[in-house]
């Protein structure tokens, strides 16, 4: 019975790759696939998330892992070439990239090795490959990094006037990079996340003061892309002397501030949108209070 619910759930490009085998199946083994390119199971994967609804910063960044690829096998060639030697020479590129590209974290790094590994654990569902491939990640930290008031204001020292205010907007909000830009605007001064811009997939709301509002406005109205914001708050924090951040650590910033100033964990989590209370807590309550006196001292400035 559970064997029938299988097969009835099963899709058609699945039914048809099971079918393709058992036609050419001989003597108990199976004979070789009728020949697919890489390239065309590249474009099936892309249509498959595309019509999941996964949002467009997401196909992007499948789009620039298949770049990777096509760089280091030829992508006109059959799929069942690939084998675990392609994904180690991948990874070798990844960690050893040209002068002319910019160098990738291990985070980065990661990110596109699981999109690699989606791919062809879709190929090997499909039957274009027959045998599992493992792709092994690096090894990172993930405890957030955040960046404290001595540096911050360092850093922000470097930037103009008018983009200093716009980086006040992400350490006042704790949005990601392109959730503002992304954002629909209330006429209440919420700024309203959709689902599918949104990493948690679930629509959420910000509340900006007036002041906020007013800074909103003139970002979007000046054209200075979420990529350019970024790329000039890194030429800060390198000026400064901290290369080590990025625009990211923003984001951390204000939750470890914000939590050690009010205490209230659960606004604060609603705010960054995560999934429970529970994963602002182990991300940001792990700092000993010696710690956040030194590294925030406004903060206890009245007591």
């Amino acid at each position: 019975m559970n064997a029938e619910k299988a097969i009835l759930n099963l899709s058609n490009e699945d039914a048809k790759s099971i079918l393709l085998q058992l036609l050419n199946t001989q003597n108990g083994s199976v004979a070789a696939i009728s020949r697919i390119s890489i390239k065309k199971t590249m474009d099936e994967f892309l249509r498959s998330k595309t019509n999941a609804g996964l949002s467009a910063d997401t196909i992007e960044g499948y789009l620039l892992t298949f770049s990777g690829i096509a760089k280091v096998i030829e992508i006109e060639g059959d799929i069942s070439t690939i084998t675990q030697d392609t994904t180690e020479k991948y990874i070798e590129y990844l960690s050893n990239r040209g002068p002319s590209e910019k160098k990738l974290s291990k985070s980065s790094i990661n990110r596109r090795l699981r999109e690699c590994m989606a791919w062809l654990n879709g190929c090997k569902r499909r039957g274009y490959i027959t045998r599992a491939i493992e792709i092994t990640q690096f090894r990172v930290n993930l405890d957030p990094v955040y960046i404290n008031e001595k540096k911050m204001n360092e850093i922000l020292a470097q930037m103009k006037p008018e983009h200093r205010e716009f980086i006040h907007l992400y350490l006042s909000s704790g949005a990601r990079l392109r959730e503002i830009y992304h954002g629909e605007l209330q006429s209440d001064n919420y700024l309203t996340i959709d689902s599918s811009l949104s990493k948690s997939r679930r629509t959420r709301e910000l509340e900006l003061s007036d002041e906020e509002v007013k800074i909103y406005k003139r970002l979007m109205a000046c054209g200075l892309s979420a990529e350019r914001l970024s790329r000039l708050f890194k030429i800060a924090c390198v000026t400064a002397g901290y290369p080590e951040h990025h625009f990211h650590h923003i984001r951390h910033s204000m939750a470890v501030r914000e939590i050690n100033r009010s205490g209230k964990i659960y606004e604060i989590s609603k705010r960054l949108g995560h999934s429970s209370v529970k994963v602002t807590e182990s991300a940001y309550l792990r700092y000993s209070r010696r710690r956040i006196i030194k590294d925030f001292p406004s903060l206890f400035d009245a007591e």
